[in-house]
């Protein structure tokens, strides 16, 4: 089978045109050494022109487009999401500019060897040269050379040039069918002599350091995976010091973090850049951001799979963990095993010392290293004083189980990639495992090994039970699994490397680099190629792709903190056929299987694709926060200002004042608000989480409740009675001299075991800690802007207050314009909120237009359903009678299921209001949503009459909480406010015994 690669990708020929169009009508020198690149003229202001017209045409956000200027270089960005062909643009983008502008001497710098490997493969490609040579119509051939650090460093006495170094700059530009790319990994950048040593027998051009030689080339460089090169690291400065490029391109999925404030140094529109990239508005460093095909475009175009996250909880009674209790820097480290109905037990472990001493289930892990402040263990994770295992992530059984649903999905899969119409898909699963000696072991260290075949075996017996006739090949392909289980799966770790074994030296060479071979149903002699389960340790990320990844198994957690798109990278690919076709019209999934102690995974990969171009400025596990621009857009289609929609989220407490989201409650906005997930449904599931079930909503029993309805959604604010602007002055002054300034303090606790000098054993007793002070002062200006925040008090007024009390009581130092003074304030000032102004405000009636709703669309037409989770958490069956709202009883309390399924006789129609959906200001700061409404005819037939109940499912009222009070009163007051403006209303609270027919009639007799 041959890989067969696609020149018209579209994504692929925008990045390519984005960087290749920077220099359109930019001067370029011939070269005046043949060894040469021409030289362009770093024309700041036609190349600032030229990057400014790319990014408005390619849509690169106004907060990626940081760009400023060193004065030697130009330096652009590439973005692109794993698995969208990173490799072939870059290469492709060699020809592009070899054949406009005659550049052809190219440094290709990746941060490992195995990218480097990846990379060396595709460039020395012979189907790769046919492609651009046939498809793409490029009349130049790449000679690639490979520098590789020299095992011996002498040869018969003599010390050679590196060869791929010499044959690179030797090149000539007069050979206009050439081009020549050199790729380096990092480390030769930053370790050994390879290329800074001046004591060579042998010369290239006349230089004898091989940096200087490359460097006279005026080289065009190339970075791989630049969140791997930090600005300030050896290797980015070697690139820049010692290779001295005209031009750097880094491409790449991430970059690196800013450590900068936005805006230093930005050279502003029309401004050409290089070096010193500012912060953009993700905290990236960005620099000249040319095209940005981002992880959310990328699910959301097809590009990419889409995830399928899965997890067991833990078994019952496995609870137990080992906590690190203690470490010894370079010594030791202590821990205790914790289990249910046990006494804790101590252990002390040195490195190289196996966590199995502590429990078998921990069998495998190794203490790698004790560090000062925290120990390393050879499944990836580092674990600092306090920390936990848990025990049920390392049990075998659990593991055993992982490894079942992993074969699971991937025989489901591979039964419907195996029945495509046209070719077949090979299908392949990743295993990543901590401890190599229980796949590579022998005998019972090799039990990962042998529990794998026994799963195997039995997965592929289920699967052959469940086969059809019509499914022949299926059956013959899996009866060849089952006739050669050991050759079925095959690993790679980085100790093969120095492995002698044949066997296994088989297996890592078609793992690195027989893609095609991997890829392919039949071996030569057409036989069934049953290798597809692969087994590794980390090592298969950056820089190992195969297209035909579709289930990935972490088998004990790495405890990773890292990028959850790089986690799932190496399966995102889109696949291809037995054909080497890339198949890109079909919604293809990914199955990713972590423990329980990964439950929140698809969570956080949701979050992070949305951070990279959906709702999100920031990555990873950054806070999440919706950009200027999606809340523009969502607003939009509301039918409502940009400030209006703020106003509806921010008492929701969906976000704050900066539009950072609560993650506590981000899948509930995304419910009500789908328009802030830049990621479309469906592209990431957890298969663990059922999917959000929809209730219809009727309309002829909505068309009863619209007027109340729309006049409840009517937008109101706050207005307090005009004597109590006159009382808060007053009042503040009074608050300020109760402790309001104090000094940020820490204060420590302190606990000391001690005998008690008889048979009682010993005690615990707590003494006073230490009280420290920190200094965490503001500005003055800084302070007063966040207590008006805080309290919606205007600045003055808070500026007169603080100096009537300083005039009284001293200056106040300025260590005491802190955080907690402003909290102090701010709490101060709502206790007397609450006390002082009950039955001094009423409600007003704002401007803004009602739009759309929990319940309508931007036009008033009622939604066809709505969300289960916003009307109720649980679900009663049967149908419910004509006069509800809804097609389906639900409810959150016994109580409300008592509510809903009333069938009283003076009710017209009711319903459950959407949780949250209505947004009533309290004077607690607050906002207040009923929880039902209804339409009732009242005794005498006369009218009809609308009554809005809150549930409180208490006995009492003494039984609420303050906050709860105090909306009900508010409540209270708003709907008498709706009476006197004549709409006819009547709002009653609910408690436990209440029983809403008796409310209900007692409304109806008004």
């Amino acid at each position: 089978m041959k890989l067969k690669l696609e020149a018209g990708l579209a994504h692929q020929l925008k990045a390519i045109a984005a960087v290749a169009d920077v220099f359109e009508g930019v001067r370029f020198e011939p070269p005046a050494r043949a060894y040469e690149n021409p030289a362009f003229a770093l024309d700041y202001a036609k190349i600032g022109e030229n990057v400014a017209a790319i990014q408005a045409r390619e849509g690169v956000p106004a907060a990626r487009r940081a760009a400023d200027r060193d004065g030697g270089r130009l330096h652009l960005d590439v973005k692109m999401e794993t698995g969208t062909g990173k490799t072939y643009v870059y290469t492709r983008l060699m020809f592009e500019l070899h054949k406009r502008y005659g550049v052809n001497k190219f440094v290709i710098v990746v941060p490992s060897l195995p990218i480097k490997a990846g990379t060396g493969a595709f460039l020395e490609d012979g189907d790769a040269a046919a492609h651009f040579r046939d498809a793409c119509g490029y009349g130049a051939k790449i000679e690639a050379g490979v520098v590789e650090t020299a095992k011996k460093a002498k040869n018969k006495g003599r010390l050679y040039f590196p060869g791929a170094v010499a044959e690179f700059v030797r090149g000539s530009a007069h050979a206009s069918d050439r081009i020549h790319a050199l790729l380096l990994n990092m480390q030769l950048l930053t370790g050994g002599k390879l290329l800074t040593r001046d004591d060579y027998d042998t010369d290239a051009e006349g230089f004898v350091r091989p940096v200087d030689a490359v460097a006279a080339t005026r080289p065009f460089v190339f970075v791989d995976e630049p969140h791997r090169f930090d600005e300030k690291g050896a290797a980015y400065r070697a690139i820049e010091e010692k290779l001295r490029p005209q031009c750097i391109v880094r491409f790449g999925a991430t970059f690196p973090e800013s450590k900068k404030k936005a805006g230093k140094g930005r050279a502003g529109a029309g401004g050409a850049a290089g070096g010193k990239g500012a912060a953009a508005g993700d905290g990236r460093d960005y620099r000249n951001l040319v095209y940005d095909l981002g992880a959310c475009a990328a699910f959301n175009e097809g590009l990419v799979k889409g995830v399928a996250k899965e997890h067991f909880e833990p078994p019952a009674g496995a609870n137990g963990y080992a906590q690190i209790v203690g470490i010894e820097p370079k010594a030791s480290l202590r821990v205790k095993l914790a289990k249910d109905g046990e006494a804790a037990k101590p252990f002390t472990l040195k490195a190289g010392d196996s966590m199995g001493i502590v429990d078998d289930a921990f069998r495998g892990v190794v203490v790698d290293a004790i560090g000062k402040d925290a120990a390393a263990f050879s499944n990836g994770v580092e674990k600092r004083k306090g920390d936990k295992l848990m025990l049920a992530a390392f049990m075998g059984s659990y593991q055993e189980q992982m490894l079942r649903l992993a074969l699971r999905r991937h025989f489901e899969t591979e039964r419907e990639n195996f029945a495509t119409e046209t070719a077949r898909i090979k299908t392949l699963a990743l295993f990543f495992i901590d401890d190599i000696a229980s796949y590579r072991g022998e005998g019972d260290a090799a039990y990962l090994r042998r529990t794998f075949e026994r799963c195997l075996s039995d997965a592929t017996d289920a699967t052959l039970a469940a086969l059809g006739p019509d499914e022949g090949d299926y059956r013959a392909f899996l009866e060849a699994t089952k006739a050669n289980l050991p050759g079925s799966h095959a690993g790679y770790f980085a100790q093969d490397n120095a492995d002698g074994d044949e066997s296994v030296a088989q297996e890592v060479k078609e793992i690195l680099h027989g893609k095609a071979r991997l890829l392919s149903l039949k071996n030569p002699d057409g036989s069934w190629n049953v290798r597809r389960f692969l087994f590794s340790k980390w090592t298969l990320k950056e820089g190992w792709d195969n297209p035909n990844v579709f289930t990935i198994a972490k088998l004990r957690s790495s405890g990773s903190e890292t990028s959850k798109l790089q986690e799932v990278g190496r399966g995102l690919r889109l696949p291809v056929d037995e054909n080497g076709n890339r198949i890109a019209n079909r919604d293809f999934r990914l199955n990713y299987i972590v423990d329980f102690t990964e439950r929140d995974f698809a969570d956080r990969l949701v979050a992070e694709i949305n951070g990279d171009g959906g709702a999100a400025g920031g990555a990873g596990t950054a806070a999440l926060t919706i950009s200027d621009a999606l809340l523009e857009e969502a607003a939009k289609k509301w039918g409502v200002s940009a400030d209006e929609f703020f106003d509806e989220l921010r008492p929701k407490k969906y976000i704050d004042r900066k539009m950072t989201i609560d993650p506590e409650r981000y899948g509930e906005m995304i419910a009500e608000y789908p328009e802030l997930s830049g990621l479309r449904g469906g592209k990431v599931v957890n298969r663990n989480k059922k999917p959000d079930h929809k209730v219809k909503i009727r309309k002829e029993p909505f068309e009863k409740l619209r007027a109340l309805w729309m006049r409840i959604n009517q937008r109101y604010a706050l207005a307090y009675d005009a004597d109590v602007d006159a009382d808060i002055p007053a009042a503040l002054k009074g608050l300020l001299v109760n402790d309001v300034f104090v000094d940020a303090t820490l204060l420590s606790k302190r606990e000391v075991v001690e005998g008690t000098g008889t048979p009682a054993g010993v005690l615990l007793a707590r003494e006073s800690g230490v009280q420290v002070r920190i200094g965490n002062a503001l500005p003055y200006g800084e302070f007063l802007r966040k207590t008006s925040l805080a309290t919606n008090l205007p600045v003055s007024v808070l500026h007169e207050a603080i100096r009537d009390y300083a005039a009284g009581h001293g200056p106040i130092p300025d260590s005491r314009f802190n955080e907690t003074s402003a909290e102090n304030l701010a709490a101060k000032f709502h206790e007397w909120r609450v006390a002082n102004l009950m039955g001094r405000f009423r409600y007003a009636r704002t401007k803004a237009s009602v739009n759309r709703t929990a319940l309508t669309d931007a036009k008033g037409a009622p939604l066809p359903d709505i969300v289960q989770g916003r009307i109720g958490t649980s679900i009663e069956k049967g149908e419910p009678c004509d006069k509800y709202l809804y097609e389906e009883w639900t409810y959150d309390s016994p109580l409300e299921k008592k509510n809903v399924m009333a069938d009283i006789d003076e009710v017209v129609v009711y319903g459950k209001v959407p949780r949250r959906s209505i947004a009533i200001p309290t004077i607690a700061g607050g906002t207040f949503s009923p929880d039902f409404i209804y339409v009732v005819r009242r005794r005498d037939g006369s009218q009809e009459l609308n009554l809005v109940v809150e549930t409180k499912d208490v006995a009492a009222k003494s039984e609420l909480r303050e906050e709860e009070k105090i909306k009900i009163r508010c409540a209270e007051v708003f709907f008498d406010n709706l009476r006197d403006e004549g709409f006819s209303v009547r709002f009653r609270p609910q408690l436990k015994n209440d029983e809403m027919k008796t409310l209900v009639e007692a409304a109806a007799g008004l």
